[in-house]
C-alpha cells in the first residue's frame, strides 16, 4: 500500500507529461460544437478571420496526423473557432548530421582501415495549425 501511494503519483505524472497537447495562442470566443477542417486556406469559401494558432508540444509532433487533427478540433471547439487549417510543414533546421563509418580489415601482415563520412542537412516535419472564425 505504501508502494501504491508512491507509484500512483509517479505513473500519473509520467502519463500526463507524455500526453500530446496543442498550446493555443489567440482569441477565445464561446465554445462551438462543430469545427470545419481544411488543409489549405484557399479551400475556405466563406469570409473569415484567423483568430489563433496552435503549437504542438514535442511529443505531439511525433504523433499520428489523425490524432493531431482530433486534438486541434477539440481545442478549436473549446476556444470557439469555426474551423481549423492544418497542414504539414517541412523544416530545415540549419544544422548538419555527420555520420562516419570505418572498417578495419587485416590483409596479410597489415591492417587496412577504410572510412566513409556522410554530411546531410537536418530537418524535421511539423504541423501548422491555424484557428478560424467565420465573419458574419
Amino acid at each position: 500500500s505504501v508502494m501504491k501511494k508512491i507509484y500512483l503519483p509517479v505513473i500519473s505524472i509520467i502519463f500526463f507529461s507524455c500526453t500530446p497537447k496543442i498550446h493555443y495562442v489567440g482569441q477565445a470566443s464561446p465554445a462551438t460544437k462543430k469545427v470545419d477542417v481544411y488543409v489549405t486556406e484557399n479551400a475556405i469559401k466563406k469570409n473569415y478571420t484567423l483568430v489563433g494558432q496552435g503549437y504542438l508540444n514535442v511529443l505531439a509532433v511525433h504523433s499520428r496526423p489523425d490524432k493531431i487533427q482530433r486534438l486541434a478540433e477539440q481545442t478549436a471547439m473549446k476556444k470557439g473557432a469555426d474551423a481549423i487549417i492544418i497542414s504539414d510543414s517541412y523544416f530545415l533546421n540549419g544544422g548538419q548530421s555527420i555520420t562516419s563509418t570505418y572498417l578495419s580489415d587485416s590483409l596479410g601482415k597489415g591492417v587496412i582501415t577504410t572510412g566513409n563520412t556522410t554530411i546531410t542537412p537536418t530537418s524535421s516535419i511539423g504541423f501548422k495549425i491555424f484557428f478560424v472564425k467565420y465573419n458574419l
